[in-house]
């Protein structure tokens, strides 16, 4: 006991020099053009303006104006959620304002709701790779008959 006292001080520097793994960083906004949002407004007005499809990328605007990427995600996802409530967990760069995702969650009336992950989306590229093989396959079969 009188040796764990004499290194309780220890803990503390630990704690700081130790690096937090598993521990990701979060971002909650609405999911806004990049055009609108560089300009610091809310647009489009709805998500069926057609304007909205000219735009180059979406981006999480928090409520105090600051804008930040998904680097990860693909256009037509983030299209499907326009104008929607968000929460991207990942991993966060000071430096280019941007979050690489491994969750995005979308605000529903029962609470926020999972509808994308890096998880998902690998094994989704996965299957379809696996599908594409298997058709090959096939059609080299067929071909040499």
């Amino acid at each position: 006991m009188r040796i764990l006292k004499r290194f309780l001080w220890i803990w503390p520097i630990l704690l700081v020099l130790v690096p937090a793994t598993g521990l990701a960083d979060r971002i909650e906004g609405r999911l806004n053009g990049l055009a609108c949002a560089s300009r610091g407004e809310v647009c489009p007005t709805d998500k069926d303006d057609p304007h909205v499809l000219l735009e180059r990328d979406f981006v999480i605007q928090t409520e105090d104006g600051k804008i930040f990427y998904i680097t990860n995600m693909d256009w037509n996802t983030k299209l499907r959620y326009v104008l929607r409530k968000v929460r991207v967990v990942g991993k966060f760069s000071e430096r280019s304002s941007a979050i690489a995702a491994d969750e995005f969650w979308v605000k529903h009336a029962d609470g926020y709701r999972l509808e994308w992950s890096l998880e998902r989306a690998r094994e989704k590229q996965r299957r379809a790779q696996q599908l594409r093989r298997q058709q090959e396959q096939g059609l080299d079969q067929w071909q040499r008959r």
